[in-house]
């Protein structure tokens, strides 16, 4: 189910990218933007738990036409893969406040890059929270409907400091741009 609502909310935005006029669009200072989407987390194997796929929102500001900052909050549920647990259910929730650079854009399409820091709490016993701070890169593109409303793509690295686990997390979504200053 989890895969079959992404896929859905991916081949919605090809349509809309296909039936666009071939226009120019991009981020703009002073705007604030909000994302809503859903991605794919490829948990390290050295965590012991399932992939899983989960929604999440992000809010935004944009200093300049290049640079903004963005936070991310997304929760999920996932299962143990340690024979020992049985399949228990592991809760999570995952953080992340990231710096973008967005590079000149061609016509609809602006690309980006993103780092930040960031955490990813999880909790694998209903009580007990295990909060682990990461850093993260990312690189994704967004691609305008019009001057308010772009559909995005991007794929993050989040490396946990302590420990050393690398997780990945592809995702969609769509992004709205509000104009405030």
């Amino acid at each position: 189910m989890k895969k079959l609502d992404f896929t859905v909310l991916a081949f919605a935005g090809l349509l809309c990218l296909i039936s666009l006029p071939m226009a120019h669009a991009a981020n703009r200072a002073g705007s604030a933007t909000f994302t809503l989407g859903a991605g794919n987390y490829y948990f390290s194997s050295r965590r012991h738990i399932d992939n899983t796929g989960f929604p999440f929102a992000a809010l935004g500001y944009n200093f300049t036409d290049q640079w903004g900052l963005e936070g991310l909050f997304a929760v999920f549920n996932t299962d143990s893969n340690r024979p020992e647990d049985n399949g228990k259910q592991v809760k999570g929730a995952l953080f992340a406040l990231d710096a973008i650079y967005h590079f000149s854009p061609y016509r609809i399409m602006q690309p980006f890059v993103l780092a930040g820091v960031g955490a990813l709490g999880l909790n694998p016993n209903g009580t007990d929270a295990d909060n682990q701070g990461n850093i993260n890169a990312g690189v994704g593109a967004q691609f305008f409907a019009n001057e308010s409303v772009a559909f995005r793509i991007e794929a993050r690295d989040f490396y946990t400091i302590v420990g050393g686990k690398n997780d990945v997390f592809l995702d969609a979504g769509v992004t709205f741009l509000l104009d405030i200053c």
